[in-house]
């Protein structure tokens, strides 16, 4: 979840500015707190501050706090916190020291046995300034060079005893000119300039420097250095560290720069938000045949056959990637008659599924690809015998790497925390794989071209939606915001039931209120209890074969004087008529399956407009970080 930077140069200069930047770009992945590490004159400088680097780092005053020599230096570490185990504060926040301050690192990820390496430490004389599970790694490294271990062994010799997931970037004294770097369940990687080497925990970090880089793998160290006026590094693995390994050097060749900037927009979610339309397209250009009616997914045509085989769908996903997931579900229910089931991941992984792994294909979806309950759900489901496909954003990155094969959704970076833009991809690759399982199971050529020249068509509807809805979901936020209302539920039917899950948790996680979803007809089973004039139910319903039925559901809402916003659409805003509620207006569609692509953007937006009202940060929800990386 925290984000990691180091740099080494064989060019002296002032690095601050460097390391800023880029902890900056890694805001996503934490924000509680901010530190940066450097070496200067055989000495570890260290400035550590509350918050994120965005509001407490600031060039000059960084600067300054380190007296940055004329010349500058060669290296230097940094790190945004998203805490775990101890509060948000300075003695918390990351570099860490051993007792001699003789070296510092910054790690990203989840220490489980950290609680028995501490009190073993703490026995043999070592002192704990923190209450962190990361602290107890700079204490085996010192101990470890008290037994006679060199640096490098010492740092590797740590690095084995650990359980659980970690990132480690480490500097030291002993050797100025050495950064050391070692995964396991935590992404790391480090960029390659000419004359600099850039470690981070997310290609984000380095963009701005270089788009060619190498990721480690679990397991993996690397050892970056300045040797005789020029940087070098070698990889090897943890447990064998003589085994040196060459790496493929990767080139990111289709990132925008652009989707790190907010460019016109005040904040990234509004900019993300009003990308769908565009997201929608690039997910699926290239990826169907207009004269077969087929949908055509290149990461999955060695497995063909496997999928048309296939007897079952698991789906293992948290977040809004599992509400993606259950949207996905009843797509190929519906369209290729395959019953689906769709786990959370932190569920899956401890819960017997009776399902046969030989007779079921299982797809992990996941915008960073790092998730680590479904990462580990993938690798339970390949010990098991499962074949394992991915739906993942993120091009390289360890679920990507460890399923069988997948489809790389769209959307490009996603800045904000909460996930917008990678929803909207998720559901069109689904929209993909559902058409495509159909067509191996009967659905006609004629049925696909018409389904597909309807997809071709949402990302105009998307932007229209957007166009037509923005000003009165603004309206309603706001007004709703400064009525103070006691109790919000978002509801509907059917393939609308999931969507009302994802709006509820956008709501949570932008506004800090507890926001209901449940099935529309389940109201009389209980949640009408809750209904009065201080709840408000945002209910889900276009004109479908479900429409009647449902208004009986809002009948019973208004009788009780509760608060209603409708998501309907032209035809289901006419039938409705008169009536005591407010209506968000989304177009018409022939298909019922497609409406999802435009409900969610009104649903996003109330989301959005109400945080705002109430003054929260909606591109750093507290709490809150992008990717979960840990347990």
């Amino acid at each position: 979840m925290c984000g990691i930077i180091g740099i080494i140069t064989s060019e002296k200069r002032n690095l601050i500015p460097e390391i800023i930047s880029s902890l900056k770009n890694l805001e996503y992945r934490g924000y509680d707190s901010t530190g940066i590490a450097i070496i200067d004159n055989g000495n570890i400088k260290r400035v550590r501050r509350i918050g994120a680097p965005s509001d407490v780092f600031h060039n000059q005053e960084i600067t300054e706090a380190f007296e940055v020599p004329s010349d500058g230096f060669s290296i230097g570490i940094g790190h945004n916190r998203w805490a775990t185990h101890g509060k948000p504060s300075e003695e918390n926040a990351h570099p860490h020291f051993d007792c001699g301050g003789n070296l510092a690192i910054v790690h990203n990820g989840t220490i489980l046995n950290y609680e028995s390496l501490r009190k073993e430490l703490i026995s043999l004389g070592h002192t704990f300034l923190s209450t962190t599970d990361t602290e107890v790694i700079p204490h085996l490294i010192e101990q470890s060079r008290k037994e006679g271990a060199s640096l490098k062994d010492a740092f590797l010799n740590t690095a084995s005893l650990l359980h659980g997931s970690f990132g480690i970037a480490l500097i030291s004294t002993d050797d100025p000119n050495r950064l050391l770097l070692a995964k396991h369940g935590s992404p790391l990687l480090f960029g390659i300039l000419d004359n600099t080497l850039i470690a981070a925990s997310s290609s984000n970090a380095i963009l701005s420097y270089t788009n060619t880089f190498i990721a480690l793998a679990d397991g993996e160290y690397a050892d970056l250095s300045i040797k005789e006026g020029s940087v070098t590094y070698i990889i090897g693995t943890i447990l064998d560290p003589e085994k040196l390994l060459t790496k493929e050097v990767m080139t990111i060749t289709d990132k925008s720069l652009g989707d790190m900037t907010k460019g016109e927009y005040e904040s990234f979610m509004k900019k993300e938000i009003h990308e769908q339309p565009s997201v929608f397209r690039t997910t699926i250009l290239g990826r169907y045949d207009e004269e077969t009616g087929d949908a055509v997914l290149g990461g999955l045509i060695d497995y063909e056959e496997i999928l048309r085989n296939a007897k079952q769908v698991l789906t293992v996903a948290c977040g809004t990637a599992h509400n993606a997931s259950l949207v996905g579900g009843v797509l190929i229910e519906t369209l290729a008659g395959i019953p689906v089931r769709s786990e959370i991941a932190s569920e899956f992984r401890y819960k017997k599924v009776p399902m046969i792994p030989t007779e079921t294909v299982l797809f992990a979806v996941s915008q960073s690809g790092e998730t680590a309950d479904t990462l580990e759900s993938v690798k339970e489901a390949r010990r098991k015998g499962y074949k394992t496909f991915g739906i993942i954003n993120v091009v390289g990155s360890a679920i990507a790497e460890t399923v069988d094969a997948g489809v790389y959704a769209r959307a490009g970076f996603e800045i904000g925390v909460a996930s917008t833009k990678a929803f909207t991809a998720q559901l069109a690759v689904f929209y993909l794989l559902a058409i495509k399982l159909a067509r191996e199971r009967g659905m006609t050529p004629q049925k696909g071209k018409g389904l597909l020249t309807e997809l071709e068509e949402i990302p105009n509807l998307m932007t229209k939606t957007l166009v037509d809805t923005e000003s009165i979901v603004r309206e309603l936020a706001e007004h709703y915001a400064n009525k103070n209302i006691c109790t919000i539920n978002f509801l509907g039917r059917g393939i609308h039931v999931p969507l009302s899950t994802e709006a509820a948790l956008k709501f949570k996680e932008l506004t800090y209120l507890e926001a209901g979803s449940y099935p529309l007809g389940e109201l009389k089973h209980g949640p009408i209890a809750v209904i009065d004039n201080d709840a408000l139910s945002v209910i889900i319903m276009p004109y479908d074969e479900l429409f009647e039925l449902n208004k009986n559901s809002l009948e019973q809402i208004l009788s009780k004087s509760g608060n209603v916003i409708l998501i309907t659409d032209e035809i289901g805003a006419k039938k409705l008529g008169a009536q005591s509620v407010d209506i968000v207006v989304i177009p018409t569609l022939k298909n019922t399956l497609l409406y999802p692509t435009l409900e969610i953007l009104p649903l996003q937006l109330f989301a959005y407009y109400y945080a705002l009202a109430l003054g929260n940060n909606v591109d750093k929800p507290r709490n809150l970080a992008k990717s979960v990386t840990v347990e």
